[in-house]
Order: structure tokens, then C-alpha cells, then sequence
């Protein structure tokens, strides 16, 4: 053995090979992704699309405009009319009037007067309501107009000479 050869080492490992298998790409076979373009134009749509929708469902909920309550000349007297002047309903619907503060009242619903224990009078709000129904003296609205006669009078003078009545109409199915 010559002098200047080393001692017999063993040869360093290759560390060029894998010591295992190499991991799958989590990406291959997958689209690439779309440009930022894309995902704007996509984003814009979306949201033309919400606004769309917001309008059509405002424009589907807007009844238009009531036709002013007139009671034998004082407007004043009543609030509200349920169901509304022309309104659809179905047969089973509650009818009545959300009276002016001071007001008490009756109903006449298709020439039947309803007898007093048959309303709903909420004195509080100066409301009265007739819902029809088994054992009452309506058990149903007629299918097609149905009109109210509502009769009104000062709470502080009571029924009398000075009553008002108001008469709407409306549809029910």
C-alpha cells in the first residue's frame, strides 16, 4: 500500500437518490384558476343580479294607493279598513275598522248586522272586527265581492242620531 493513499473509507451515500417516494402534486389534475378578470365579472353579475331581485320583490309588495276613507264627509273618523277598499281575501278573513281616537263601532257585513258578542272591539285602539266562522251569524265570506257597512259614533255621545256609516267592498276567494 502506497503512502499517500488514504485508508480504505467507506464512499458517502448518494444523496441524489429519494429516500422515499416523492409526495403526489395536490394540484394535478385541476383546473388552473381563473384570471382576477373573471372573478370580477362573475362578482358584477351576482350582485346586478341581488339588486334585481331587492326591485322586483319592492315592486310585488306595493299596493299602489288607498282610496281615502270617506265617512258621510269627516275622513277623520276612520284610520284604516281591513281588509282594504278592493283588496282580495279568503272566506275565513277577519273584517273590521281601525277607528279615529274617541270612536266606537258596529258592522254589517252583506246586509247581515253582526251581533255585538260576535265582534272583536278592542277599546284601547278604537278598533272593532268581525271574523266569520262556525256558530257565528256568518260562517263565511261569499265567494266574490263582499262588501262592510260600518256604523261609527263618538264614544263620549253613544249610539244615537249623530251615528255615521261607511260602506267599502272588496273580493274574497
Amino acid at each position: 500500500m502506497p503512502a499517500d493513499d488514504p485508508p480504505d473509507t467507506p464512499e458517502p451515500p448518494d444523496t441524489t437518490e429519494p429516500l422515499a417516494e416523492p409526495l403526489a402534486d395536490p394540484l394535478a389534475g385541476r383546473r388552473a384558476p381563473l384570471p382576477t378578470a373573471v372573478y370580477r365579472v362573475i362578482i358584477a353579475v351576482a350582485v346586478l343580479a341581488a339588486a334585481a331581485a331587492i326591485v322586483a320583490g319592492v315592486q310585488a309588495t306595493q299596493t299602489g294607493e288607498q282610496e281615502p276613507v270617506t265617512v258621510s264627509g269627516r275622513p277623520d273618523v276612520v284610520e284604516a279598513l281591513i281588509p282594504g277598499t278592493g283588496d282580495e281575501v279568503v272566506q275565513q278573513f277577519e273584517v273590521g275598522a281601525d277607528l279615529a281616537p274617541g270612536y266606537e263601532g258596529a258592522l254589517t257585513v252583506n246586509g247581515v248586522a253582526i251581533p255585538t258578542d260576535e265582534l272583536r272591539l278592542v277599546p284601547q285602539q278604537n278598533q272593532v272586527f268581525f271574523k266569520p266562522g262556525e256558530g257565528s251569524v256568518i260562517t263565511e265570506l261569499l265567494a266574490g265581492e263582499n262588501c262592510v257597512v260600518a256604523t261609527v259614533w263618538k264614544s263620549s255621545e253613544g249610539r244615537g242620531l249623530r251615528d255615521q256609516t261607511f260602506r267599502w267592498c272588496f273580493e274574497a276567494s
